[in-house]
């Protein structure tokens, strides 16, 4: 089960992420897995970027992997993401959809550390995004 909590305010697209993370999650052989999502405001953000991450300033995604919680936790903000997208001319659900799949992939064991890594997540960043688009 897939559950979305939005503590951000407005936002659309629930439902569509809903369906990325059961697609990805079926294709990871993960489905199984409970995943809960969060939606939050700049500050709370930016609290648990310091807290957790040492970076005193909003991210767009952060990932919690939590097995008492089935596969974990992603935390994303959408003011983050908003910004991003007008950063890189693309649209807001596009942005949302990628940073989604990026943290998804985060927890089903998928990194950026090493180059090797980084190529790996990137293929299966791009394999989904092809997939959901």
């Amino acid at each position: 089960m897939i559950e979305i909590k939005n503590l951000s305010g407005g936002l659309q697209y629930v439902n569509t992420l809903k369906k990325i993370g059961k697609t990805i999650l079926g294709k990871e052989r993960k489905g199984h897995l409970d995943l809960s999502v969060v939606f939050l405001k700049e500050p709370k953000m930016q609290e648990l970027n310091r807290v957790y991450r040492g970076k005193d300033k909003p991210t767009n995604v952060l990932s919690f992997a939590q097995e008492e919680l089935g596969l974990g936790e992603l935390v994303l903000c959408p003011a983050v993401i908003r910004k991003d997208a007008r950063k890189y001319g693309i649209t807001f659900k596009a942005e949302l959809t990628r940073i989604f799949i990026h943290g998804l992939l985060h927890l089903v064991g998928y990194d950026h550390e090493k180059d090797a890594d980084f190529k790996k997540m990137s293929q299966k960043e791009e394999k989904y995004l092809s997939l959901v688009s």
